[in-house]
């Protein structure tokens, strides 16, 4: 039974398991859904659009909606395979940030880590799939979890998408600016890597993500110092800066003043603006 939907996310619809008998096949045969099967132990085949691919524990292979794909276990070392059935508004964009944006296989790396968090994720997927007291959210924590785990590690180089990923890094920076974030945390947002960032930023907004956070803290703060009710340490941790010292260093070195002159000048400003027309 498919689990309840999260709107405007997706929907997992099936899940499970099963240890493979010597060069059992399924296919060549077409799904109206997403599905990825993850292999727990042993080997085998997997082909789509007449190329094969040759399996083992650790890796992954997914089937996208009515694409014909044939796949078969070893006939000496059967694989045992776990898999998932999903789709719904916004999957594309949850597989363009894997790697089966470039392939259909996932290659698990040879550390000790990956492939038994693998196993972890996809029982934690499974259980919570068949728990009687299913919860959606839980559910697709863990499948978000598997994701993350495929995530892919070259950036798609196409325009829509680099689009995409700089008005999301962008959106970051300007939800969080007044955190102690680093650019390591956007890079991970938007799943990528901080060269990759870095490059992207110079490329199309002339400044380095540490410098546009930066100006758009002294932005902020700037506008924050036309008003009288906040002070100056007030301003400085709501800026995204760690004390008051390091606020107005980095302040009088981008404005050439201290932000008690700033406000100061600002203040005189608006009197001088205020006499002008009263008297016209």
């Amino acid at each position: 039974m498919i689990i309840e939907k999260i709107p405007g996310i997706l929907s997992i619809y099936f899940c499970g398991s099963e240890q493979c008998t010597p060069g059992h096949s399924f296919g060549p045969a077409v799904r109206p859904h997403y599905l990825i099967h993850t292999i727990l132990d042993g080997r085998g085949t997997f082909i789509r659009n007449g190329k094969t691919y040759r399996l083992e524990a650790g890796d992954a292979f997914l089937i996208s909606p009515m694409e014909s794909t044939f796949y078969q276990a070893d006939r000496t070392d059967p694989w045992k395979y776990a898999w998932i059935g999903f789709d719904g508004m916004g999957v594309e964009e949850y597989v363009v940030r894997t790697c089966f944006r470039n392939s259909p296989v996932y290659r698990c790396p040879e550390d000790r880590n990956t492939r038994p968090a693998m196993t972890s994720v996809m029982s934690a997927i499974t259980d919570a799939f068949l728990a009687t007291d299913q919860n959606s959210l839980t559910l697709m924590g863990y499948f978000f979890h598997l994701l993350g785990i495929m995530q892919g590690t070259q950036p798609f180089e196409d325009r829509s998408h680099i689009k995409g990923y700089l008005e999301k890094a962008i959106d970051y920076i300007h939800n969080n600016y007044s955190y102690n974030i680093h650019i390591s945390d956007i890079a991970a947002y938007i799943g990528v890597d901080r060269s990759y960032l870095y490059r992207l930023f110079m490329q199309e907004e002339h400044i380095s993500p540490k410098q546009y956070l930066m100006r758009l803290r002294l932005r902020t703060a700037s506008g924050m110092l036309h008003s009288p009710q906040y002070t100056i340490t007030e301003i400085a941790y709501s800026c995204g800066f760690r004390d008051t010292a390091t606020f107005c260093n980095q302040f009088k070195k981008s404005m050439k003043l201290t932000p008690s002159q700033f406000r100061k000048e600002a203040r005189e400003e608006t009197v001088r603006t205020l006499h002008f027309y009263e008297q016209s």
